[in-house]
């Protein structure tokens, strides 16, 4: 999303006399988050200790020692099955303590903002996803990375556990099974694959945000290894579009008439597909190509469903290989599709795009084009205005391109009227001929 763009954050007031109350309420949340965050840190070393201690002692010589631990090799895969299930009840535990640490520091950062305070110069050497830098909620997350400090307790469960099935299960390292004449598996191998892998998933998985989600997730992590760049904070993106979304509903705007243009002319299977369209995508291929694009008498276009087209506004920085952006596109896309209502990526798409240079999202373009925005309802000829400009490469004015599209829409516009408001634009130097 264009930093440039004006964005709508929800404003946090509150009456004179209920300060001491909100103060109140913001040192008994932070006392809250650190007295987390240090049983967090303490639990977390118990037990570090105890997985240390114990794993020496398999290699103990002492007779009585080796007399307990004969009881465990003889019930080996029992042991281990309860050390993996216990593993894994105590890493949930850490993840629901982590996920209670976090909403604690969104909620004193919330505070931090109602009340006024600033850290002023010393944020410098704070960073923003800790509490103490924090300038927006969003910022503190509930997964930090995987080589952070809250996620110690996953490294030291999954380190432990698979030393625990290594030093238990070791006699049976040669014993292997085989599928179908074609695979062997090894037992022991296939321990550590499980114990690992399960781990993982419990880890991560219930480390999610709100809208995040493994497959988003793991497109992140391609992006990341091949250095496609994407917004750090998808849910920070997400609320602001969501609020200007409220925002559109307080000031009582009407645009109705605007999303079955707007389908008509951007997206005709809008409702029919799940956020990528091979159709829309092929006919974006042709319209490149000239001879073909006479002949089918189509315009350029990206071939870009409205999904994507918001996939691309919110989450994807301009000026990267466009090739590589389009996979991304269509793989946030489908996840969009998955998370939100067809009406819902409707609403946030028109409250986000940009319908001109440096015209950001419907409320600027209301403004822009045709003056106050609050109690606004757009004629249907205003509503193709602004679809065609969001559509426009370009920007600039050409009758051809809009008589096209006036035809291509099922909507009765007035053609006349268009025109007319078009004319009237160019004479104010909102839009070049």
């Amino acid at each position: 999303m264009d930093s440039k763009a004006e964005q709508f954050y929800p404003t946090y007031t509150f009456k004179a006399e209920h300060r001491d109350v909100v103060l109140l309420e913001f040192e008994e949340a932070q006392k809250i988050a650190n007295g987390q965050t240090k049983v967090y840190g303490q639990v977390t070393n118990v037990l570090l200790a105890v997985i240390t201690i114990m794993i020496p002692l398999f290699f103990n010589q002492d007779n009585q020692v080796n007399q307990t631990f004969s009881f465990v090799k003889e019930n080996d895969l029992v042991f281990s099955i309860i050390i993996f299930l216990f593993g894994a009840l105590l890493l949930r535990y850490f993840v629901d303590l982590q996920k209670q640490i976090t909403i604690n520091g969104k909620k004193v950062v919330t505070l931090r903002i109602m009340l006024g305070l600033d850290y002023g110069h010393i944020h410098l050497t704070l960073p923003n996803w800790r509490v103490e830098g924090a300038t927006n909620p969003f910022a503190i997350k509930y997964f930090n990375g995987w080589f952070n400090f809250q996620s110690m307790p996953f490294w030291v469960l999954i380190i432990g556990v698979n030393a625990v099935w290594w030093l238990t299960m070791s006699e049976k390292s040669n014993i292997s099974f085989q599928i179908n004449n074609l695979f062997i598996i090894n037992i022991w191998l296939l321990g550590h694959f499980v114990i690992t892998l399960s781990y993982l998933y419990i880890f991560r998985t219930n480390l999610n945000d709100t809208h995040e989600t493994n497959f988003l997730n793991f497109g992140k992590i391609l992006a990341s290894m091949i250095r496609f760049k994407l917004v750090n904070n998808f849910e920070s993106i997400i609320y602001r579009a969501k609020l200007a979304v409220v925002e559109m509903s307080r000031l009582n705007v009407n645009f109705d008439t605007l999303k079955p243009i707007l389908i008509n002319i951007e997206d005709k299977g809008y409702y029919s597909h799940k956020g990528v369209s091979p159709k829309a995508f092929l006919r974006g291929v042709i319209s490149q190509i000239k001879i073909l694009k006479k002949k089918y008498n189509l315009i350029e276009s990206g071939g870009s469903t409205i999904t994507m087209q918001l996939a691309r506004t919110l989450f994807i920085p301009s000026n990267q290989n466009k090739y590589v952006r389009k996979f991304f596109e269509i793989w946030i896309s489908l996840w969009l599709h998955k998370q939100f209502s067809k009406d819902d990526i409707l609403n946030l798409y028109i409250v986000s795009v940009r319908y001109d240079y440096g015209i950001m999202g419907i409320s600027k373009a209301i403004n822009y084009f045709f003056g106050e925005v609050s109690d606004k309802k757009l004629s249907p000829e205003e509503s193709f205005i602004l679809v065609e400009r969001l559509s426009n490469v370009t920007g600039t004015y050409k009758k051809e391109r809009v008589n096209f599209l006036i035809d291509k829409s099922i909507s009765n516009l007035d053609k006349n009227k268009i025109h007319y408001i078009y004319e009237k634009l160019i004479q104010e130097g909102k839009i070049k001929k």
